[in-house]
């Protein structure tokens, strides 16, 4: 299928960070699953063929909105990562630890902090059948199936997980298991080793052994069993400090998501203790009730920058405690607030290392699934092909510090799984990576759809800009075409794309229109696709 498509008379569509996740999703409703299984297979093949974006060694959120009209119950499976260390001696924190700063190839550079301390407890296998007990209709064999053969038979490798590969060569370099996985043999004159490029096949063997294992097994082979074992071995003798109560002591959380009206309908994003949801929210809460399709380029730049601006400000100083994070929500979200946040608007300021997909079926069941690893750490566990991630040593996935957390608590995160049930727009469930382009990226294509009247796949393919105050001075981004072009005046830095790029993200979405047709739009900034039903 094209990346962006509307076909008629479908039962289901989804949206991956690759054609072969979409593929994946499409193989399992195909084989009797719905929205559920088809997300769960997605996500765990996304974890196969974009393997630095996400892995069963990270973890991840999905949003979830069953069948029904507009105020049904949503819910959220938190399955992020968490502080590991349970039971280890003080002295094993910080420091005590293997980790070491690498600068990434991304942009003007990116800080990351990798190595064996940086690992934090995953919970994708266990997210993935808490998803499926609660929602789905197949086994976790079933739908690790599509992933396993993939991992097995081989893949083409995608433009942008070819670029991630560059982009963390030097990670990929700490052990010689990592090296093994991720570098190939070059057929040049010197014969030298390089990581693999676009469209070379690339096989994961001991990766697709291990989710056979974990398919008859279940989420308990890595929990409870002999999998975990060998994990919490690994990285606690590489300096790390998972230890095997923790992984015996991860549990998904089943979580109310953060609701805000807009329009006619309600959203559903990803609450505390996360603060992308949030943020999101506080977005939308100012733009809320705003004639805003009506508004010149120059009035719509100004009032959506502004909107950006602040509620990101926000994102960097208030969301900084897990267990205050509700509350602190609650303020920021609530009406009084959006309108201090209009009128200062009006007065004038003074992780791509993630991945989404998105199903929905004939029934309404929408799914929204953000996944992530970090930039991972450069381990991947000898004989299972699972590769680590580093989410303890990224500011912007812990923003706390590397090992400032206590042992069990969760991380705070970006990521912002959303699914909207409105009159107008009927039901879409979408989100991005992006880091702190994540809200932002899904803040333009939510006001296309729902107040512009866009078809999805024009929302998702928009320019789009970014309005964020750094340390460094306030920052204006935006793509070709985009109508923050006219409003540049008053930002201490400008950066203008002459087309799509991926620094604005890369949303996956599906709707399911108020006259029951079905859509879905992969982000043509990122490698990724669609696939009906």
């Amino acid at each position: 299928m094209e990346d962006n498509e509307t076909v008629g008379a479908t039962r289901f569509a989804a949206a991956a960070g690759t054609p072969y996740a979409a593929g994946a999703a499409t193989e399992i409703y195909h084989a009797g699953g719905n929205a559920a299984d088809a997300a769960v297979a997605a996500a765990a093949a996304v974890g196969v063929t974009e393997p630095l974006m996400s892995s069963i060694g990270g973890g991840g959120f999905a949003l979830v909105r069953p069948p029904g009209g507009v105020g049904k119950r949503a819910e959220l499976v938190d399955y992020y990562d968490a502080m590991p260390g349970k039971g280890l001696p003080q002295e094993r924190f910080g420091s005590g630890g293997w980790a070491e700063t690498k600068i990434l190839k991304y942009g003007a550079g990116i800080r990351s902090t990798v190595g064996a301390a940086s690992c934090a407890v995953p919970g994708a296998l266990r997210g993935w059948e808490t998803l499926l007990r609660r929602h789905g209709r197949l086994t976790l064999r079933e739908t690790l199936a599509p992933a396993t053969r993939l991992a097995r038979e081989g893949f083409y490798l995608c433009r942008t997980s070819a670029l991630w590969l560059v982009v963390a060569e030097e990670v990929l370099r700490l052990t010689d298991e990592t090296r093994r996985t991720f570098y190939t043999r070059d057929s040049g004159s010197d014969g030298g080793e390089r990581v693999y490029r676009e469209g070379e096949e690339v096989r994961f063997p001991e990766l697709a052994r291990t989710l056979e294992a974990v398919g008859e097994r279940g989420a308990d082979y890595l929990y409870r069993g002999e999998l975990g074992r060998r994990v919490s071995e690994y990285v606690l003798g590489m300096g790390g400090i998972i230890t095997q109560r923790d992984l015996e002591e991860y549990e998904a959380v089943v979580r109310e998501p953060l609701t805000v009206g807009y329009g006619r309908g309600e959203i559903h994003t990803n609450g505390p203790p996360s603060a992308g949801g949030p943020t999101l929210a506080q977005m939308l809460r100012v733009l809320s009730g705003q004639e805003i399709s009506t508004l010149p380029d120059e009035d719509y730049a100004a009032l959506v920058a502004g909107a950006m601006r602040l509620a990101l400000a926000d994102r960097a100083t208030a969301y900084t405690d897990g267990a205050e994070n509700l509350r602190v929500a609650g303020r920021l979200t609530g009406e009084e607030y959006a309108e201090a946040q209009r009128r200062k608007i009006s007065e004038g300021f003074g992780s791509p290392h993630t991945t989404h997909l998105s199903c929905v079926d004939e029934s309404g069941l929408a799914v929204s699934i953000t996944q992530s690893m970090g930039y991972g750490s450069g381990l991947v566990v000898p004989g299972t092909g699972i590769p680590m991630g580093n989410t303890l040593g990224e500011p912007e996935l812990n923003p706390r510090g590397f090992h400032a957390l206590s042992p069990g608590e969760r991380l705070i995160s970006s990521m912002s799984p959303t699914v909207v049930s409105s009159e107008a727009g009927g039901i879409v469930a979408l989100g991005s990576p992006g880091a702190s382009r994540i809200p932002t990226a899904i803040l333009q294509t939510l006001v296309g759809v729902l107040d512009h009247d866009l078809p999805l796949a024009e929302a998702v393919r928009a320019p789009r800009f970014h309005a964020e105050d750094l340390p460094e001075g306030s920052l204006l981004a935006y793509e070709a075409g985009s109508r923050a072009a006219s409003a540049t005046a008053g930002y201490d830095r400008i950066l203008s794309y002459d087309g799509p790029d991926m620094y604005f993200g890369g949303v996956n979405a599906v709707r399911l229109t108020p006259e029951g047709e079905i859509e879905a739009a992969a982000d043509p900034r990122r490698s990724g696709g669609t696939a009906f039903v």
